[in-house]
């Protein structure tokens, strides 16, 4: 079982914001995403942030094995009480909307978002987003929002990542201030969690016009094999519809997606 760190190294408080108001910082972890999780289920409030700066068990979808190094990225996750919606995607449009938001400012280059929410700058990945929720049968619970991105990386000591990967040193040419970025990520998240809560059809809107994956030829690789065909859109959940080479349209909620030649 994880070990849990079982105090933060330090907390700091931001009352002008809802999300990461409360900011619970961590040297290292086996997961932010499990100390949100336990902070959540401990009474923390909506909006609770996690940040770590080295994690034992970092994960992303599909239990896949998040790569970093002691302090080159900036790893968060945090607790969100949302009102009673499908908070899976959502939530995954917001942060990754939120992402690539945070990204473009701080590198005033153009990146995109490959479906779901992998964003992306020159077509390497820079972020991912991860959301677990925990929903009792009342309707009540909670969700933990885990996002992953690199700051002052270096891709090329991680074998699996060196040739997919990119991070915002790399690509404004040198190390960026931890704290600012995650004061920027903050900044985007706390506007675009704010949004979702009074609709999604503007925000799925505003992240489909960012999606680099529309109009491309693709396999999907999910739970239950692999799709191959064009993506020809998303619908107002954020569900990617897929058409295969029969003409039949899918609709998809979660995948890998890779480029066809």
């Amino acid at each position: 079982m994880p070990t849990l760190d079982p105090a933060p190294k330090s907390e700091r408080f931001y009352p002008d914001r809802v999300v990461g108001a409360h900011v619970l910082v961590f040297d290292e972890v086996d997961s932010t995403m499990d100390v949100a999780r336990e902070s959540a289920r401990a009474g923390a409030p909506h909006g609770t942030v996690v940040r770590a700066a080295t994690q034992r068990l970092g994960r992303g979808r599909f239990a896949r094995r998040w790569e970093s190094g002691p302090g080159d990225s900036l790893l968060t996750s945090m607790v969100l009480r949302m009102p009673p919606v499908d908070v899976g995607a959502p939530l995954s449009v917001a942060g990754s909307l939120a992402v690539h938001d945070a990204v473009a400012e701080l590198l005033a280059v153009p990146c995109g978002i490959k479906w779901p929410n992998d964003v992306q700058v020159g077509g390497k990945k820079i972020a991912g987003v991860l959301v677990e929720s925990q929903i009792t049968t009342d309707g009540t619970g909670f969700a933990i929002l885990g996002i992953g991105l690199n700051v002052n990386l270096t891709p090329d000591a991680f074998a699996g990542i060196a040739e997919t990967a990119t991070s915002l040193a790399i690509e404004s040419g040198g190390p960026m201030d931890m704290d600012h970025v995650e004061d920027t990520l903050l900044r985007h998240l706390d506007k675009a969690l704010a949004d979702l809560v009074v609709g999604t059809a503007s925000i799925v809107e505003r992240w489909r016009t960012h999606l680099s994956t529309l109009g491309t030829q693709i396999a999907v690789h999910t739970r239950d094999g692999v799709l191959t065909g064009e993506a020809v859109d998303v619908d107002e959940h954020g569900a990617l519809l897929l058409r295969d080479s029969r003409g039949t349209v899918h609709r998809l909620l979660e995948g890998d997606v890779t480029l066809r030649a």
